[in-house]
């Protein structure tokens, strides 16, 4: 049913969820697990460059990497740059995936930041799950 899922991470801790439950999707359908970690440029506070925010991508990415490998499931990684939401889109698009899988943000900072998730499961070609 599920090729390629993808699951987008930010390498906070309301991702964990998302990760466990895209890694346990992508074992039972024998898929890829497209791992995405987009910074935002639009967000970027002063005295804080690039190559710092790649590297926290970087860590990101292959934590849950690394926890997939252990699970016995492929991924890929990627680090990019843009909005979060078009990334996430544009990604998922240009990687034919069938399945998107994220974690919903809490507190306040959902309400700073918007809600990312609910922005990609209504725009989204794909279905997209939510996870809590």
């Amino acid at each position: 049913m599920y090729d390629r899922i993808l699951v987008p991470t930010d390498g906070r801790e309301h991702t964990e969820r998302a990760i466990e439950e895209a890694i346990g999707l992508a074992n039972v359908h024998d898929a890829t697990l497209y791992v995405l970690y987009v910074i935002n440029s639009a967000a970027l506070a002063p005295g804080i460059d690039f190559e710092d925010l790649e590297s926290i991508g970087e860590r990101a990415v292959s934590h849950v990497a690394d926890r997939a490998s252990a699970a016995g499931v492929a991924t890929e990684t990627s680090v990019t740059h843009g909005l979060r939401t078009r990334a996430i889109l544009t990604y998922a698009t240009d990687h034919d995936v069938d399945l998107i899988v994220m974690g919903r943000n809490r507190g306040l900072e959902r309400f700073l930041r918007g809600r990312v998730s609910e922005r990609v499961s209504d725009a989204a070609s794909v279905p997209v799950l939510v996870v809590e």
